[in-house]
C-alpha cells in the first residue's frame, strides 16, 4: 500500500498547496475534486468527481492509508441546503466507510467557523463551540459525528484560522481594493479587535507533519503574534505610504448591515463573518502540533498577501 493518500478538496487553494508537499515528502497522492485543477502534476493520480458518487464504491478506499478531506462548500455560497449536504451529509459517508476500514489515519480539515464568537480568549482545547450559521454548524456537526464513530487514535481535526497566501486575500480583499481607491473603511470597534491568520504554506505543513506523526486529536492552525487590526492597517500605511482612512461602525448596526447584504445575496461575506469580525479572535499559543513549528506569524501572512496585491 505504500503511502497511498486520498486528498479531497485537491484543487481548491489548500489543496492545489497539500498536493506539492505531500509529494515533497514522499506520498502517491491521488487527488479527487469537481473542478479540473489550474495545473496537473505528472506524480498524481487526478479524478474528477463528486466525493459522494467515488464513495458509492465498497472499495474506493481500500488502497489508502491516508484520507485528508479538504473539500468543502465555502460559506459564503448563501445555500444553506448545499452547505449541510456537502460539508455534513458527504463527511458522514466518508467516515461510514471508514468504519469498515483498518490501518488508516484520517485528517478532517474543519475551521475555527466552529467557535463563532469565542466564548473565551484565547481559544484553547476546552473553549466550547459556538456556531453562528450554518456552515459553522455543518463543520461542528462533522467533527461530532468524526469523534463518535472513529477509533480516536485513527482522526485528526484541524481548525484553521482565516487562510492566506499568494493569490488570496480572503475577507481582506475587499478591504485592499477600497484602500486602492481611497475609500474609508467602515469598521467596527476602531478596529481594536486582535485578529489572527495562517498562512496556506504553514497549515499544509502542519496537515503533512500530524499526517507524519500520526498526532490524532484537535489541532488549531493559527500563525503566532496575532495582532489588533488597527495596528495592521496603520502598519500597511507606513508600507505602502498611503493613508488609510477608518471610518468606526457600530458593531450592531455593522451586523444588521450584514443581515441586509446576506438576505440580497450581494456579499461573499457570512453571519459568521459579520458576527465574529467586530470582536478579538485568536488561538493559544502553547495549543501546536507535538514537533511543529509556524514558519509564518499571523502578521507575515497579512503582509505577505498586501504585499501581492499592492505590488510593494
Amino acid at each position: 500500500m505504500g503511502n497511498k493518500v486520498l486528498l479531497t478538496g485537491s484543487s481548491g487553494f489548500l489543496g492545489s498547496q497539500l498536493i506539492k508537499d505531500l509529494i515533497f515528502n514522499n506520498y502517491k497522492v491521488t487527488a479527487l475534486d469537481i473542478i479540473e485543477p489550474n495545473e496537473k502534476l505528472d506524480e498524481v493520480e487526478y479524478l474528477k468527481t463528486d466525493l459522494k458518487n467515488y464513495l458509492t464504491n465498497l472499495d474506493s478506499l481500500k488502497d489508502f492509508e491516508l484520507i485528508i478531506h479538504a473539500a468543502s462548500v465555502l460559506p459564503y455560497k448563501n445555500n444553506e441546503k448545499e452547505i449541510w449536504d456537502k460539508n455534513f451529509s458527504t463527511t458522514k459517508k466518508l467516515v461510514e466507510q471508514l468504519e469498515k476500514k483498518e490501518g488508516f489515519f484520517f485528517i478532517y480539515v474543519s475551521s475555527s467557523a466552529v467557535y463563532g464568537k469565542p466564548l473565551s480568549l484565547p481559544i484553547k482545547k476546552e473553549t466550547l463551540r459556538n456556531p453562528l450559521d450554518v456552515y459553522g454548524e455543518s463543520k461542528v456537526h462533522s467533527e461530532d459525528y468524526i469523534v463518535k464513530n472513529l477509533n480516536k487514535e485513527s482522526y485528526a481535526i484541524i481548525r484553521p484560522r482565516t487562510i492566506l497566501g499568494d493569490n488570496r486575500s480572503g475577507i481582506f480583499d475587499i478591504f485592499f481594493k477600497l484602500i486602492k481607491m481611497r475609500i474609508p473603511l467602515p469598521i467596527p470597534n476602531n478596529g481594536r479587535q486582535i485578529i489572527q491568520f495562517v498562512e496556506v504554506r504553514d497549515l499544509s505543513n502542519l496537515i503533512v507533519h500530524v499526517a507524519k506523526t500520526k498526532l490524532s486529536g484537535v489541532w488549531p492552525a493559527a500563525g503566532p503574534t496575532p495582532e489588533p487590526l488597527n495596528y495592521l492597517l496603520k502598519s500597511l500605511s507606513q508600507k505602502i505610504r498611503k493613508r488609510i482612512i477608518v471610518i468606526n461602525i457600530n458593531t450592531k448596526f455593522f451586523q444588521y448591515i450584514g443581515k441586509i447584504l446576506i438576505s440580497l445575496k450581494i456579499t461573499k461575506f457570512t453571519s459568521w463573518h459579520f458576527g465574529a469580525f467586530p470582536h478579538d479572535f485568536y488561538f493559544d499559543n502553547q495549543w501546536v502540533p507535538y514537533g511543529f513549528k509556524y514558519k509564518y506569524t499571523s502578521n507575515d501572512a497579512f503582509f505577505n498577501n498586501a504585499r501581492k496585491f499592492f505590488k510593494i
